[in-house]
């Protein structure tokens, strides 16, 4: 008889077994042996061995109980330990290699596909941050898959300058085409920004701090120099690290407004945004000639 709803019930029980067989009569036979010794074998093999040679064959219910002082799972097909799940082990990839328009990264166990919903975390490895005054395309390859591109969480579009730094964590989940950003790896960043006289010109001056940030698509920057004019009413055009996307009607404080246009690489008043045009404000008429000036520009606008 065997197993039977999980009790183990040997062949000759219906006769009482071995002195139920005597009571009637029936001596010691080696048919009825070989049925009892095969029955010990079938529910002997029905049982899983502690030394794992044999494997389950069916669901195994655990009827409310669990697995005790489990390993960690190195494959994955392994269920994982509760310690793996809250340390991150599965979606962490360390840092990130290759170049900053095509990094690497391994996760362990290997995975061997994307799918949708898969979340990783990495630290970007040195000279990696992204790049591109203009959108610029950038990838990931886990464990050697194939390249995803990496894309704004809010629109799916690539990333600029700024959009991730170097030893910044960062965070990406993937939605069945490609891995978006999640959290805010961006960082203050310093630049050269090319200051043009659009009016009139200019000479001399100290650069104390030009500066920028990008969160998402929302591009900040904090630039200070202080010039000379020659001219009465001079306008200067200050370059932008990252492309505007839309055009802009905003204040550089304290002393300069100024007004832009949607363009390609820069903010500016007419034309084409690749630079920010300041012109004297906040009840100044005009940057007075040969005399010293400064320009702070604090202000934010949506990027490329």
């Amino acid at each position: 008889m065997s197993w039977s709803g999980g009790t183990y019930t040997k062949g000759n029980n219906v006769s009482g077994g071995w002195v139920g067989d005597a009571s009637v009569g029936i001596g010691i036979e080696a048919g009825r042996h070989d049925t009892q010794d095969n029955d010990f074998a079938t529910g002997i093999n029905t049982c899983l061995t502690k030394d794992g040679q044999n494997a389950a064959t069916a669901d195994l219910p655990m009827g409310g109980f669990k697995h005790t002082n489990v390993a960690n799972a190195t494959g994955r097909t392994n269920y994982a330990a509760v310690g793996q799940v809250q340390d991150g082990d599965y979606i962490w990839l360390g840092t990130t290699a290759g170049t900053a328009t095509a990094m690497t990264a391994s996760a362990t166990p290997a995975i061997t596909a994307y799918k949708a919903g898969q979340k990783f975390r990495m630290i970007i490895g040195a000279g990696l941050g992204s790049t591109g005054s203009v959108a610029t395309a950038a990838t990931i390859n886990i464990n050697s898959i194939g390249a995803k591109n990496i894309v704004n969480n809010e629109d799916s579009t690539n990333p600029t300058l700024g959009t991730w730094v170097a030893a910044a964590l960062m965070e990406l989940i993937y939605d069945g085409t490609n891995f978006r950003i999640t959290n805010d790896p961006g960082g203050w960043l310093t630049y050269t920004p090319t200051f043009t006289p659009v009016s009139g010109s200019i000479s001399a001056g100290t650069l104390f701090r030009a500066s920028y940030r990008k969160r998402g698509k929302s591009m900040e920057i904090n630039i200070y120099r202080t010039f000379n004019t020659t001219t009465v009413g001079a306008s200067i055009a200050v370059s932008l690290p990252v492309n505007c996307a839309v055009t802009l009607n905003s204040y550089i404080t304290p002393i300069a407004t100024f007004y832009a246009s949607a363009g390609a690489s820069s903010i500016a008043i007419n034309a084409a945004a690749t630079s920010l045009t300041c012109f004297p404000a906040h009840g100044v008429a005009t940057w007075g000639s040969f005399s010293s000036q400064a320009i702070e520009i604090v202000t934010s606008y949506e990027s490329v």
